[in-house]
């Protein structure tokens, strides 16, 4: 009986342990491609609105928050991430790769929009950081294209 349960205590750890690793890869993927990235949709071009807000919220802290809202189409299967090119030893904000995947309706009250927010340690004022934020949206659209939408701040 203690073998059976610890064979299947090992299978649910092995188990674990690859998913967390192919989430790794794929956040590690979209990272560098986004970083990598040289041709960005315009504003006007965008299948949603999104938005950023950069606040000071200590005098060691900065906070980052880009809002995924107001869908132009229905989007599925929503992943996306937030990166910027200031240097962080920490993980940027994403949805979609470590967690559940959203979905953006038009005229959907119940999921109003996504909001990826990060930190910054700094004794800089934002404004001094010259800080250019980039996202990396992907979703299907109603005929289960996928579509990969890369923005950055201007």
């Amino acid at each position: 009986m203690k073998k059976a349960v610890f064979i299947l205590f090992s299978l649910f750890l092995v188990g674990c342990t690859n998913n967390l690793e192919e989430e790794k890869n794929e956040y590690l993927t979209y990272k560098n491609t986004l970083k990598d990235e040289e041709e960005f949709t315009s504003y006007e071009q965008l299948p949603c609105n999104i938005t950023f807000s950069i606040d000071k919220i200590s005098e060691e802290e900065i906070s980052y928050r880009a809002i995924i809202d107001k869908p132009k189409e229905n989007m599925y299967d929503i992943k996306a991430i937030v990166i910027h090119d200031y240097f962080t030893e920490d993980i940027f904000p994403s949805i979609g790769i470590f967690d559940d995947t959203y979905d953006l309706i038009v005229g959907d009250e119940n999921v109003k929009g996504i909001s990826l927010v990060g930190y910054i340690e700094t004794n800089k004022n934002y404004e001094d950081l010259n800080l250019e934020l980039r996202v990396l949206l992907e979703y299907k659209n109603e005929n289960d294209e996928v579509k990969k939408i890369y923005y950055k701040t201007t």
